[in-house]
This record gives structure tokens, C-alpha cells and sequence, in this order.
């Protein structure tokens, strides 16, 4: 069947999969009363068809209301919550509305993407897992802060920092810095970058495996930074800026100079960080263009411009090093 002649419908994937129209209903909303090989027959043929249930389409003929759900680890976060706000403001156009959801403080974590993408019409994962979410045929699945490897499960956007990274390493060896080390928060959430960040600060130390340590990201600052000074570490790269605005308040605690005795990074480019002092440098991603790379994908995939997985439904923002007083 041609794809140009018409739309596919919930009878078109009935009849591929061989099953009765409620049946593909129950397998596209994950119900039960279905066999698991009946489902996953019913999902194939849906991927197959590039079945989108109807809802879509008379979103998006008829102007109606489209529901986008982000879903990410933790909105107490300045970060995500910045990003939430960013979305909503890049959906606004379209008159679509955004649900969105806080997968660490949720009674099941592991569950709160599946839920949500029972209940909206397009969805958006960033730090949570989206790879094995079900019943949801044809419907744009997004990470965000994605690789390339996952473009297999649905849409990438990729935030690159390689560039920057390099640039902060190359602004430290300037600025005289000689013994760095890398503040991730405690949990590893967020190992991966940490250690991307320790790999990069190696042209400091002359090549040598520049150190990662943890903190918790509210408390125990002054005792972890006591530790550091007593080590004569001089520069300090924190996993975040909210990280960091805390540790310069403890460091001014503590009467150490900043840059002076300590130079002192962020990550992320939140608004906080220009508003102390000494402002902070930090590894800057415009979450204003994030948002708007976001849902421009989410629009092709609504509309079939862009496929629901592969290298068209890759989207790379990198980051930018603003080096300011801290350093």
C-alpha cells in the first residue's frame, strides 16, 4: 500500500497482523488480555505500516491540542527545571501542551517514561530510560543528551561538550592551573560526564589521570573542599553550576580567594552562575535552542517528514566555554 495515497489506519494494521481492531487497540495501549506474541505481532506490523494512531493526525490537521511529555530525573534541579520552562515555551507555538514528569522522586522511577507514554502523544526522556517503553506504535520517542548508538530506538539530541571541554583545558593551562580536580555529585548519576571532564583536564597535569571525587549536592561541602585544599589541588571543575554556586558559598566560608588560592568551573551555563562573585566560568549549553531542536524533531516525526529512528532523527547542540571571573 501506497503510503502517498493515504493514511494508515487501525485497520490497516489489523489486517497485517491478522487480528480483530480491539485487538490492536489493546496491544497499542499495553492492556491486558492479549497474548505477548499477539502484541509484539501487532507492534510489528504498526512499526511496519509506520502506523500513527489517529489522535496525531487530527491533532495536526485540525490545529488541536497535542500533548508532548518530558519526562527527566529531577525537576528540584535548576537545570531541568530551566529546560521545562524552555520546552514549554518552544511548544507554545504549535498550541501544544507538555506534561511533565520527575522520574527520581517517583514511587517506581523505572516506570514513570512507560506511564507517561500511555497518556501523550509524543515523548521526550532526558537522564531516564526510553529504549523499552511499549504500546506506544508510531509515536516519536526522544532522548535527550542522547548518543548516536541509540538513533536504533527513536530520535537523538545529542549535546556535545568534546569542543569546549578542550578549550576549558587549553583556558586553565593559561591561566596557570596545575593540579585539577573533577567534583561529581555522590550516586554516579552523572559518571559519565565526570569522567569525560577528568579525561579532557589531562593536558594540566601533563597527561597524568586527573582525580573524581564526590560530594553530596547539598551538604558536606566545606568538609570535602577542606580536603581538597589540604591537597593542594588549584582548580576545581564541578559537575554542575548549582554545584558550584555551593561550593563558592563554602569556599567563602571558608575566607579562600577565588581565583586567587582555587579557580572554580560549572557546567551547564545557568543564569545563576552569572548572578555571584566572582561570576562563574562554566561549560554553557543554550537550553533555549535545546528546546527548540527538540520540538522541531517532535514536529517532523508528527508529520512524517522525519523518521522515528536513525540518523534523520539526529539533532546535535554543543556546548560553549564562557570564561568569567572564577578562573
Amino acid at each position: 500500500m501506497s503510503g502517498m495515497s493515504r493514511r494508515v489506519t487501525i485497520i490497516d494494521v489489523a489486517e497485517r497482523a491478522g487480528v480483530s481492531r480491539q485487538t490492536v487497540s489493546r496491544a497499542m495501549n499495553d492492556l491486558v488480555g492479549i497474548s505477548a506474541e499477539t502484541r509484539e505481532r501487532v507492534l510489528a506490523a504498526a512499526t511496519e505500516l509506520n502506523y500513527r494512531p489517529s489522535r496525531f493526525g487530527r491533532g495536526l490537521v485540525e490545529q488541536g491540542p497535542i500533548t508532548l511529555g518530558l519526562v527527566v530525573e529531577d525537576l528540584s534541579n535548576a537545570y531541568f527545571a530551566e529546560l521545562g520552562a524552555a520546552v514549554v515555551r518552544a511548544c507554545a507555538p504549535y498550541g501544544w501542551n507538555v506534561v511533565l514528569a520527575d522520574a527520581l522522586h517517583a514511587p517506581h522511577p523505572e516506570r514513570v517514561a512507560g506511564d507517561l507514554a500511555r497518556r501523550v502523544d509524543a515523548l521526550v526522556g532526558y537522564g531516564v530510560l526510553t529504549a523499552d517503553i511499549r504500546g506506544t506504535g508510531g509515536m516519536p520517542v526522544v532522548q535527550l543528551d542522547g548518543r548516536a548508538a541509540q538513533l536504533a530506538e527513536g530520535g537523538v539530541i545529542e549535546l556535545a561538550r568534546e569542543t569546549a571541554m578542550a578549550e576549558l583545558a587549553e583556558h586553565l593551562v593559561d591561566a596557570g592551573a596545575r593540579r585539577p580536580v573533577v567534583l561529581d555529585l555522590a550516586g554516579g548519576r552523572g559518571r559519565t560526564r565526570s569522567l569525560a571532564l577528568a579525561a579532557s583536564l589531562r593536558p594540566l597535569t601533563g597527561g597524568a589521570d586527573v582525580p573524581v571525587r564526590e560530594v553530596d549536592a547539598r551538604e558536606g561541602h566545606r568538609e570535602i573542599l577542606e580536603q581538597l585544599l589540604h591537597e593542594r589541588f588549584d582548580t576545581i571543575v564541578a559537575f554542575n553550576d548549582e554545584l558550584a554556586v555551593r561550593l563558592l558559598r563554602a569556599l567563602r566560608g571558608l575566607g579562600v580567594d577565588v581565583p586567587g588560592r582555587v579557580r572554580l568551573v560549572g557546567v551547564d551555563g545557568l543564569e545563576i552562575a552569572s548572578l555571584v562573585t566572582p561570576e562563574l566560568t562554566t561549560l554553557s549549553i543554550d537550553i533555549e535552542t535545546v528546546a527548540q531542536q527538540t520540538v522541531s524533531l517532535v514536529v517532523g516525526m508528527l508529520d512524517g517528514s522525519v523518521p522515528l529512528s536513525g540518523a534523520a532523527a539526529h539533532r546535535t547542540v554543543p556546548y560553549r566555554l564562557e570564561v568569567r571571573a572564577s578562573s
